[in-house]
């Protein structure tokens, strides 16, 4: 007999069965959605010409056959009326084993590693969550005697002595003369050579038993004993919320039929995956203030403010104080920038607070945006403290119909969130999310100058661009959303490294529903605000960034106002507004055409110019005066009743290549509060009334690059 579990788990299996059309000659599908965007808005397209072919055809329309009578089975048994309207209708769990994962141990100087002084915590093994995980160990540090061309060909053959112990069996390569052969057992002794003088290669792969490992290792020039390691443990065990988290499904009702509001029909009805189930919360902050958005945050980790003055210093030793800090299982940051200064250190020194006692961190940032004074900054960070990992996000093309070769710089993870979650502590959990990025422009109006710091970019003296970006963000307090959230970004961050496949946490089973039914549900943002979080890889997930934007601006009857500092909108995008400017809705723009010390190239003033002109006869747009500042919020309200603050620009990239995450909100009072931050900037600019002059040039480069801007 089928149990609802195994049903939960065998629609997410289907699903990441069918993601690979989604992703399969992504250009395609995509002309097809320009084309023909209000017909192809709510269902998924798959590629025409694979779908040509009968045995493909005929493979997809069995899965989604199966997956049809699956949901149907669950929406058999849902009975709207005995549901509360928030969180999951039913939590379920998933089992099957990941692909694959490598993870890399790389030791690059000796400080944190000494037996004497080991690691606070083990570096935790994800090998129970993977049906191939490779642990990889990477000796970087700088050879002995490299002072002439004698010694530089002898520090090829310099090694330390290495060897890894575990409470069970795990595999590796040995080698005997010229032969290599693999061997299982529960100990490893190996010459750990000098990588950047060598290029060994040593990897590793453990048992599901494995739940202990010791790496110890010295210098026989120097020693005859062990004088350095790093514990290993299985993360499994480590940490039980991440395990749990990391196999969440929460099975969502999606209400169908009997709505009289619009926006309200648009909140309960929509159908992707990763879009969390509504969520209430207890708290929510505007941060529209620099000094209160990295106050905020120091507070949430801390339990005490940051010093106004210490701010107003840029004093990136700034006194943390710790006494009242909460305990957090996991902390989650993800930003576009990690930067070398005052934020960057800051954060990092009360992260490295949290890691020393234990709390699972993870920071994913882009592999594009990183310079090496930033990645000294995180290497800093995860020193001695393994339980702090870092992914530079880098874009892989698995063939041509995926992208090309230009794609694995251009595609980012673009999203801005900083998560802490406690099981024990629900009143802790916090999440920080909107369009900051972890760099000293989002915080001060004038460059820094860090003459003391010499690991800090010294941008007052121009080590690199430096505006300020006129920022807003929210803080949310709950621990419902905060969980639904992170379980997200536990997913995006186990996601396989060649497919970029990613399991969606959230199943939405349809259900009709009567006029009672909805307007309970209905009546629900009248008495609170309801919350969903969205997420975003539009070349896997088929394009439902874009299919929700088309969605939500669909649903507005009165008014939408909005800022973004890139606006170029896809043709999807521009056709619904074209059609609430029809149906008499008004809608009003925020952006930016000059956009001088944001590090792009001159062409992106062209491209808003271009999003501009496409939609100035129906709707209104401002432009971003302050030549001191960029306007650099991104947030969508709609009917005064609902907004969206999130990361996404509203240019093409964000819906056809980057990584982008943002809050729903419902709620009239808050979607009030958001319309009015945006009637702020607007009345800070000024209106433009006539079409903006492209060069010739540049308008035939951006018809060429269509997708990129």
């Amino acid at each position: 007999m089928t149990s609802d579990n195994d049903r939960a788990n065998r629609i997410q299996e289907i699903d990441m069965q069918l993601s690979q059309y989604w992703n399969n000659d992504w250009k395609a599908d995509q002309l097809a959605f320009q084309k023909n965007p209000k017909a192809n808005a709510k269902k998924p397209i798959y590629d025409r010409d694979l779908l040509s072919n009968p045995e493909t055809r005929n493979a997809v329309m069995s899965l989604l056959y199966e997956r049809k009578g699956l949901t149907q089975d669950l929406s058999d048994k849902l009975d709207l009326k005995n549901w509360s309207g928030t969180g999951a209708w039913l939590e379920s769990s998933f089992r099957p084993l990941r692909p694959q994962k490598e993870e890399i141990i790389q030791v690059k100087d000796l400080n944190g590693y000494e037996l004497t002084n080991p690691p606070h915590n083990p570096f935790p093994l994800e090998h129970r969550f993977y049906s191939s995980y490779k642990l990889r160990f990477e000796n970087l540090l700088p050879a002995p005697n490299k002072d002439d061309v004698i010694e530089q060909e002898k520090a090829k053959h310099y090694f330390l002595k290495a060897r890894l112990e575990c409470d069970a069996d795990m595999t590796y390569d040995s080698r005997f003369m010229l032969f290599k052969n693999r061997k299982t057992s529960s100990v490893y002794e190996f010459d750990w050579y000098y990588s950047e003088e060598n290029g060994q290669n040593i990897s590793v792969e453990f048992s599901p038993n494995v739940t202990h490992c010791q790496l110890k290792f010295y210098d026989p020039r120097i020693s005859n004993t062990w004088t350095h390691g790093v514990e290993l443990a299985d993360l499994a065990t480590v940490s039980p919320d991440w395990n749990k988290l990391s196999s969440e499904i929460d099975i969502c009702a999606r209400p169908v039929g009997g709505f009289q509001d619009s926006v309200a029909n648009f909140f309960w009805q929509q159908n992707f995956n990763f879009s969390t189930c509504p969520q209430t919360y207890d708290k929510m902050i505007n941060l529209d203030d620099p000094y209160n958005s990295i106050n905020e945050r120091v507070l949430s980790l801390t339990g005490s403010p940051l010093s106004r003055k210490d701010f107003d210093e840029k004093n990136p030793m700034a006194a943390l104080n710790f006494s009242k800090a909460p305990h957090f299982d996991i902390i989650w940051v993800s930003s576009l920038n990690y930067s070398a200064d005052f934020y960057g250190m800051v954060l990092s020194r009360a992260l490295r607070y949290h890691a020393e006692r234990g709390t699972q961190i993870r920071v994913l940032t882009s592999e594009a945006t990183m310079k090496r004074k930033d990645k000294a900054i995180l290497e800093k960070l995860q020193r001695g403290v393994p339980n702090v990992k870092v992914q530079y996000y880098k874009y892989h093309v698995g063939d041509v119909k995926d992208g090309n070769w230009f794609d694995s710089f251009h595609r980012v993870s673009h999203t801005k969130l900083l998560i802490g979650y406690s099981a024990k502590d629900p009143k802790a959990n916090f999440l920080v999310t909107g369009g900051r990025n972890i760099r000293d422009s989002y915080l001060f109006k004038d460059a820094p100058i860090y003459k003391a710091y010499a690991f800090l970019k010294n941008y007052g003296e121009g080590e690199e661009p430096f505006i300020f970006y006129q920022d807003f963000e929210v803080e949310l307090r709950g621990q419902d959303i905060v969980k639904s959230v992170l379980a997200q970004m536990i997913s995006l961050w186990m996601r396989d490294p060649e497919t970029h496949t990613f399991r969606s946490t959230n199943i939405n089973i349809s259900k009709a529903s009567t006029p009672a039914d909805a307007a309970k549900l209905t009546q629900l943002s009248k008495k609170g605000p309801l919350v969903r979080h969205l997420v975003s890889l539009p070349y896997f997930d088929g394009y439902q960034l874009e299919k929700f934007y088309v969605q939500m601006i669909d649903s507005a009857r009165s008014e939408i106002v909005l800022t973004t500092p890139y606006f170029r909108p896809s043709e999807a995008i521009a056709a619904a507004f074209d059609r609430a400017a029809s149906r008499g809705v008004k809608i009003q723009v925020m952006t930016r055409i000059h956009l001088a010390g944001d590090g792009v190239p001159q062409i992106a003033e062209d491209v808003n110019k271009q999003g501009i002109n496409r939609l100035l006869s129906h709707v209104d747009i401002y432009e971003w005066t302050d030549n001191d500042s960029i306007l650099h919020a991104k947030l969508f309200v709609v009917d005064k009743k609902m907004g969206f603050v999130s990361s996404v620009n509203l240019n093409r990239r964000s819906f056809l290549h980057d990584i982008e995450s943002g809050v729903l909100i419902l709620h009239e009072k808050t979607a009030l509060e958001l319309r009015a931050e945006v009637m702020n900037f607007i009345r800070q600019g000024r209106k433009i009334t006539d079409q903006e002059r492209i060069s010739w040039i540049n308008s035939t480069l951006i018809d060429w690059a269509d997708s990129y801007f």
